[in-house]
């Protein structure tokens, strides 16, 4: 990694704050301000998590509620996290879909995805990679989300955003954009908040 950005991590606020709070990832505070605004998720909910490494928005799902079952799926192995199911796979791939289709029993009450492509320095091609992403976790979405539930799906913001807010309002009563504090400015990552998903 670039020294400049292992520099400006390490000063970053919420970087330093997660290593005092025993995260693994900053990310958790982005989870956090978003149940924060939107109430996403509830005690006894049912959460498919994917792109979950290195889990730091497991973490905090868990610490905010004793009575919740996860799922977690992702390319990269995980270290595991008491009480979760963890699948390794490619959520790309339909092999990854049919052992996670294998494992649930029902529908789940909520879907989150933080994925990001691998970064290739390429603007267009990254952005082109992160809205496949964002497809692909609606296509799951689509399969295994209930009635009435929630969703959380980070994206890039572009000239195809909305696009994608128009696609997803298709699917949800409540649709919103939302970038956490925790973000970090120069990034043109946002989050697209559905709840009341309406199963046709």
């Amino acid at each position: 990694m670039p020294k400049d950005w292992i520099k400006k991590q390490k000063q970053d606020k919420f970087y330093k704050r997660s290593k005092e709070d025993g995260f693994r990832a900053r990310a958790a505070y982005k989870i956090r301000q978003i149940q924060a605004k939107f109430k996403i998720f509830s005690q006894g909910d049912f959460i498919l998590d994917l792109g979950c490494a290195p889990g730091s928005w497991i973490q905090e799902i868990k610490r905010m509620f004793e009575n919740i079952s996860i799922i977690g799926v992702d390319l990269v192995k995980m270290k595991p996290i008491e009480g979760i199911t963890f699948i390794q796979g490619d959520i790309c791939e339909d092999t990854t879909i049919n052992n996670l289709a294998g494992i649930l029993s029902h529908e789940v009450d909520v879907v989150t995805s933080d994925c990001a492509p691998k970064l290739t320095g390429s603007k267009e091609t990254d952005y082109a990679r992160q809205i496949f992403l964002v497809e692909r976790v609606l296509q799951i979405t689509t399969r295994f989300l209930k009635e009435k539930g929630h969703f959380v799906c980070k994206f890039f913001d572009s000239e195809n955003t909305p696009k994608i807010r128009s696609e997803i309002k298709q699917k949800f009563e409540k649709v919103w954009l939302f970038k956490p504090e925790s973000s970090r400015k120069e990034s043109p990552e946002l989050y697209i908040i559905g709840k009341y998903y309406k199963k046709t």
